[in-house]
């Protein structure tokens, strides 16, 4: 007895000395040798919670409840680890279980506040926030929790006041800097963002996520000091599986498809983790009509609906049932006109996942479509819980998503090659054509723009990249300027996205020693103008490895031909996706030597570019705004993927 009381205590020590792993093999053997001690099983679960194992934290609290159903903590830490695996509404009932036990409980109460916050019932939220409060007025945590539920409800000042609090009750607060930078970073106050980001770095080196996090944040404003040691960073850091960025911001730094793979893989183990996963719930397949839902934040003017809206107007509705799904926090006049091509049209944003669930499965909706992926306002978790028999990842993030339960991304032969396919988790839905939809119309405006009154020489070929500022690498922008020095009379038109990045852009301009004045930035329009003046632009050059998606379109439907370089990656083959469904082939490079040779030459080569000019002025690029065309080719990827499943 005496050498369990010293294992016991040994044990002990470890787990308060931070060596969990040698803690929890040591309780390993105590419950096998004590039976029946309930603070055995509660030390090995709580070591297992520590160590973000929550299946077996969950596994050990369990046994401890069992044998002793009246201590708080057991409770409490039950239900940290049931919210973990998603399961929030079971973690509110131990949170309040432990409560019953202890009402003067403050993590229980904080606790319940997230829990509550989670399943969107933000006034249940608020009240256990406060009585945290009440509890412990100064109270940093609460402060910072308060913050979060503030900024979901969108009073994102307020938020910033609440993170302040916090950081002013504890100065090393990692979390709170972090929280305040990505407001700052939704805002577009990038420098502000930066430095909170920054901030939090210091505290926390190891903060997860947070390194991609301001790296990201300065790509915007074209910050590259330290660029490929930054990149080498995070690339060793995926290798060794550390959470060093989140899956949408890689897109636009690194094109290896592996590490693509890996990173998502990491991120969807820690982030949707789950007790049980439920095994397709395949209910009415043989219905007369497909019932298709359509999920997404971006049902506003945004990019994914204005390229998806002539799909829910072309839906076959004697075939198909079309739902749409909104939990975004836009709303705007596209978003009321829209709703009319769809049998219903639910906002769900302020709905739990389970509210959510419950109301696709009511109907019976067999396909999901989940057009946001890992982009913002994203609700990833009605997927983990199956919100439908048949889920498909589809155009809002371009790559894969590294689940268990996205089943099919939807891709065409370009964009991903059979070779390509081992690195997607999802089965691939390949259309044949380019998967890239397009409205068949679209407004443009009938103002007359012409070079002088854009501010362009009227001499100049006009090379013309309107991507986002967050897309141009370095390596991108030095081959714009050797492009430049080789053709004389040329000129880089580029979107003003911000005023930082096209300072930064002048002066890297003048470290490769051209001259700032050949950089003329387009000032932001209404979107019809912004489209019309795409006709005084000569040659799009486009980004690397992050291609333009829409704005490559938006540049072929105005005639203006396209150069891409293309990797391996989703995001750097949407634009030779594109080029190869219209039969121009020619103007997709793969080697950064052959892009620069091919920039220059078509600047110099008159009687080349006009060649090039008229097969993109010719009808084969009409078969880019066959919405009608697309829209059937799609609904037989559907019929195919319900019969698969079967």
């Amino acid at each position: 007895m005496k050498n369990i009381s010293k294992l016991i205590e040994k044990s002990k020590q470890l787990h308060q000395a931070g060596k969990i792993d040698e803690a929890i093999e040591k309780y390993k053997i105590l419950v096998k040798t004590i039976k029946n001690n309930s603070q055995i099983y509660y030390l090995l679960g709580t070591g297992f919670l520590q160590k973000k194992n929550y299946k077996q934290a969950l596994l050990y609290l369990t046994k401890a409840i069992e044998i002793k159903d009246d201590v708080e903590t057991y409770y409490n830490n039950i239900g940290i680890a049931l919210s973990q695996l998603n399961n929030n509404e079971e973690a509110i009932v131990n949170y309040k279980k432990a409560l019953n036990i202890n009402p003067k409980f403050i993590d229980a109460n904080i606790n319940l506040g997230i829990a509550y916050k989670k399943v969107i019932n933000f006034k249940e939220s608020i009240k256990y926030f406060n009585n945290a409060l009440k509890l412990s007025p100064n109270n940093y945590k609460i402060y910072n929790n308060i913050g979060n539920l503030l900024r979901d409800m969108g009073e994102v000042d307020e938020a910033i006041k609440s993170y302040d609090k916090s950081i002013k009750l504890k100065n090393d607060n990692a979390e709170a800097y972090n929280n305040k930078a990505e407001i700052f970073l939704s805002k577009k106050k990038f420098v502000d963002a930066i430095e909170m980001f920054g901030n939090a770095l210091k505290i926390d080196p190891k903060f997860p996520y947070l390194f991609g996090k301001l790296f990201h944040t300065k790509m915007h404003i074209c910050a590259w000091e330290d660029f490929k040691d930054n990149l080498k960073k995070i690339e060793r850091d995926i290798k060794n599986n550390e959470k060093i960025i989140e899956p949408f911001p890689m897109l636009s730094l690194i094109d290896n498809m592996n590490l693509q793979k890996r990173n998502s893989v990491l991120y969807n183990n820690i982030a949707f983790q789950k007790q049980e996963r439920d095994t397709k719930i395949i209910t009415n397949i043989r219905s007369k009509k497909i019932k298709l839902g359509y999920f997404g934040a971006e049902f506003y003017n945004h990019p994914v609906l204005q390229l998806t809206r002539d799909i829910y107007k072309n839906h076959d509705k004697t075939k198909f049932e079309v739902y749409g799904f909104f939990h975004g926090p836009v709303k705007d006049k596209l978003h009321f006109e829209v709703q009319k091509y769809f049998d219903n049209f639910y906002d769900v944003t302020n709905q739990s996942d389970e509210e959510i669930i419950s109301l696709s499965r009511k109907i019976g909706i067999q396909i999901a479509v989940n057009l946001t992926g890992y982009t913002s306002d994203s609700r990833n978790e009605i997927y983990l819980k199956r919100v439908a028999p048949i889920q498909i990842s589809f155009l809002g993030y371009s790559g894969t998503m590294g689940t268990d339960f996205i089943d099919y991304i939807i891709g065409d032969k370009v964009l991903i090659p059979d070779k390509y396919k081992k690195y997607y988790t999802e089965k691939v839905l390949t259309m044949p054509g380019t998967f890239f939809p397009n409205p068949a119309n679209i407004i443009i405006s009938n103002k007359n723009f012409n070079k002088k009154s854009l501010g362009i020489p009227n001499d100049s070929f006009v090379f013309g990249s309107f991507n986002n500022s967050y897309k141009i690498t370095p390596d991108i922008f030095e081959i714009w300027m050797r492009i430049l020095k080789k053709s004389k009379k040329s000129v880089l038109w580029l979107l003003d996205n911000n005023k930082i990045a096209s300072n930064n852009l002048k002066k890297e301009c003048k470290r490769c020693d051209v001259d700032p004045d050949r950089i003329i930035f387009a000032e932001k329009l209404i979107y019809a103008e912004h489209l019309k003046r795409f006709e005084i632009m000569d040659l799009f050059l486009d980004t690397f490895p992050y291609n333009g998606h829409t704005t490559v379109i938006e540049a072929i439907r105005r005639k203006v031909p396209t150069l891409t370089l293309m990797g391996e990656s989703f995001a750097s083959r949407v634009a030779g996706s594109i080029l190869n469904a219209i039969g121009l082939e020619e103007l997709i490079s793969t080697d950064i030597e052959d892009y620069l040779n091919k920039a220059v030459e078509l600047s110099q080569n008159h009687k080349k570019f006009r060649e090039i000019k008229k097969k993109i002025e010719n009808k084969n690029a009409l078969v880019l705004f066959d919405s009608k065309k697309y829209t059937q080719d799609l609904e037989k990827l559907y019929f195919n993927t319900i019969e698969k499943n079967l």
